[in-house]
C-alpha cells in the first residue's frame, strides 16, 4: 500500500478508535495512550497524524457531515413543497443520527461545546448542511405554504434546537428508547407554528 494510502488508513483507524472511546468513556477521560493501544500503535505514532487529542475530536465529524450533505441531497430529490421537504428532513436526519449513535454522542455532547470547532472544515460543512433548511423555509414563504413574515433563520434555529434537545436527552438517557417515539407529535407542534394561517373572514 502506498505511503499516502497507508497514512489515510491509519488516520481513519485512529478516528474510529477515538470515536468509540470518547463515546464510551468521555472525551476528558480518554487518553492518547488508550487510543494508540486500540489501533496497535505506539503512543508517539499518534502524533505523526494528529497534534493531539483535541485535533482528533475536531476531525471526527468530517466524514459524517460530508456524507450527510450527499445523502440529504438525494433524500430531497424530486420532492415538491416546503412542508414535504421539512418532514423528510426531520425523519431522515433523526434516522441518520440514530443509526450512528457513537458519532452522534461525540458530536452532540463533546464537540458542539468546543469553541475551536467553529474554526474547522467540518463546521463549514455543517453550515452548508443547515443552509438547506434556510432554502426550504424561504421556498415555503414564497409559495405561501408557510407564514409570509416567517424569518427563515429563526425558524431554522427553532427546528434544529428541537432536534438537538431530543438527541441530547436521548443520549443522556443511554438511548433507552427510539428517537422516533412521539416524533409525529413533535412534527405537528413544529409545523403548526410556521404554517400559513388562512386569512380571517
Amino acid at each position: 500500500m502506498p505511503n499516502k494510502l497507508l497514512k489515510k488508513d491509519t488516520r481513519s483507524r485512529i478516528i474510529k478508535a477515538a470515536t468509540k472511546l470518547f463515546a464510551e468513556k468521555g472525551y476528558q477521560q480518554t487518553t492518547i495512550a488508550e487510543i494508540a493501544k486500540m489501533v496497535s500503535l505506539a503512543e508517539g505514532s499518534i502524533y505523526e497524524h494528529f497534534r493531539g487529542k483535541e485535533e482528533i475530536l475536531l476531525t471526527i465529524p468530517n466524514v459524517w457531515v460530508t456524507r450527510s450533505i450527499e445523502e440529504l441531497e438525494l433524500q430531497l430529490l424530486g420532492l415538491n413543497g416546503a412542508i414535504n421537504k421539512l418532514r423528510k428532513f426531520l425523519w431522515w436526519y433523526i434516522h441518520y443520527i440514530e443509526s450512528e449513535p457513537m458519532t452522534a454522542k461525540v458530536v452532540f455532547l463533546f464537540l458542539k461545546t468546543n469553541p475551536n470547532f467553529m474554526q474547522t472544515e467540518a463546521y463549514a460543512n455543517v453550515k452548508t448542511f443547515y443552509s438547506y433548511l434556510i432554502k426550504i423555509f424561504e421556498e415555503g414563504r414564497e409559495t405561501g405554504e408557510l407564514m409570509q413574515d416567517l424569518n427563515p433563520f429563526i425558524a431554522r434555529a427553532i427546528f434544529l434546537g428541537t432536534i438537538e434537545h431530543l438527541v441530547i436527552r436521548w443520549l443522556l438517557k443511554d438511548r433507552a428508547y427510539s428517537l422516533f417515539d412521539n416524533l409525529e407529535h413533535t412534527w405537528k407542534v413544529l409545523v403548526e407554528g410556521i404554517r400559513r394561517r388562512e386569512d380571517p373572514i
